[in-house]
């Protein structure tokens, strides 16, 4: 029983890397978002002085960071591939996104059987969800004297129609997810970047009896994760006064009860989003 709790451009410094790797499979299975590198643009009368390896585990973090965003977002059926040029400040908060239509030799990376979707569209839809991934530490070495810095990632989206289909798994989580965001954490000014875990127990009208929300660091950025007993309590006290019934997908069992979980991520910049 879960607890009822109260509580400028020039000199360009680039490197293509090529990493393939699939989504969660308990989310998405055969679909398939890739970051084909990451270039940065650091000012251009400065040499980036930038470790290897740095380079290497950023590309990786940023692929992980943009993977799990699209994965956990509600799409469509959206194909194609696109270029977004994210910007960053000195705390590696997104301050600027555009994405545009990627060069064709991306684009000639889809299945010969996949028809892109509209550019446009695509676009727009990678473009909000710049504002709501959490990204990782930007080398220090990305910025020299520069108060920010802009980052280029070309994405390929291939999201097949059965992982996106209103009644799967997934487009029921991903919902939910929106759910919790809008009802809990949306207009709440959040001071630290992580992940509220929800923890629910309603009965069949969806009123809820017991509600658990607990605070944890974000993987890519646990230096940024503050514990606020504070906003732990604010959301607790929200999750108990919600009206499940409204929620997507909620269902009850047999016995009139109603339990689940999901997971929420939070940062400065997505306040109000």
């Amino acid at each position: 029983m879960i607890s009822r709790l109260t509580k400028t451009p020039g000199y360009r410094f680039s490197k293509d890397v090529h990493v393939y790797k699939t989504l969660p499979p308990a989310l998405l299975g055969a679909a398939l978002i890739t970051l084909i590198g990451c270039q940065s643009s650091p000012s251009a009368d400065r040499p980036a002085d930038v470790d290897p390896q740095a380079l290497k585990t950023f590309t990786v973090n940023m692929q992980q960071a943009l993977q799990r965003s699209i994965a956990l977002a509600p799409t469509g059926e959206q194909m194609g591939a696109v270029t977004l040029q994210v910007t960053f400040d000195r705390q590696s908060a997104p301050v600027a996104c555009k994405a545009e239509k990627a060069p064709f030799k991306y684009g000639a990376l889809l299945p010969a059987d996949v028809t892109p979707t509209d550019h446009q569209a695509l676009a727009s839809l990678v473009e909000a969800l710049c504002w709501k991934t959490i990204y990782p530490v930007v080398p220090a070495a990305f910025y020299n004297d520069d108060e920010t810095v802009e980052v280029r990632a070309p994405i390929i989206v291939q999201l097949p129609r059965a992982v996106q289909a209103p009644g799967t798994a997934r487009y029921r989580a991903i919902a939910q997810r929106e759910y919790f965001w809008q009802q809990l954490l949306r207009e709440l000014p959040v001071t630290s970047i992580g992940k509220a875990s929800v923890f629910y127990q309603a009965n069949a009208q969806g009123k809820v009896d017991g509600c658990l929300v607990q605070l944890s660091p974000n993987p890519l950025r646990e230096d940024a994760f503050r514990l606020d007993g504070n906003l732990q309590a604010q959301l607790n006290s929200r999750c108990m006064k919600l009206d499940l019934s409204k929620m997507p997908g909620f269902s009850s069992n047999e016995q009139g009860k109603a339990e689940g979980y999901s997971e929420v991520d939070y940062a400065p910049w997505m306040v109000g989003l």
